[in-house]
């Protein structure tokens, strides 16, 4: 079985509750998570053709296809529960808006939503298993 997964940043609280948002609204619980300090997302890394930008969500899609910025926020929600799936909408804008917004937040994420240096405690949650690391 072929496994779709997000990478993330498990140090932005910001990054932790999108991953908490895609499990409550992932429509066939086939969604998988692992960090981006992970040594399996290192061994993605280097095997990828293209270079994949730092401060970014990654989205593996169906271990096959990688998506970064803000076409995996739009990859990601459209496999997402309604209302989640409606977000989607947006990526009819430009893609390069799209990820000149994106840069922006990701940029300032961690000044705006992280106020202390707790990391992300998805590996104790109810949903632990569909952690790769």
């Amino acid at each position: 079985m072929q496994k779709s997964i997000i990478f993330y940043d498990s140090e932005c609280i910001m990054c932790s509750r999108f991953v908490r948002m895609v499990f409550k609204f992932d429509k066939h619980s086939s969604m998988y998570f692992s960090s981006l300090d992970s040594e399996f997302f290192k061994s993605i890394k280097q095997s990828a053709s293209s270079i994949i930008p730092d401060q970014t969500v990654v989205f593996y899609e169906n271990e096959t296809q990688l998506y970064y910025k803000s076409e995996a926020v739009f990859q990601i929600c459209k496999q997402l529960k309604f209302p989640v799936s409606l977000l989607s909408v947006f990526n009819l804008l430009p893609t390069a808006f799209l990820n000149m917004i994106y840069e922006f937040i990701a940029v300032n994420r961690k000044r705006w939503f992280s106020k202390s240096n707790e990391k992300c405690s998805l590996i104790q949650t109810e949903f632990s298993q569909r952690i790769l690391k």
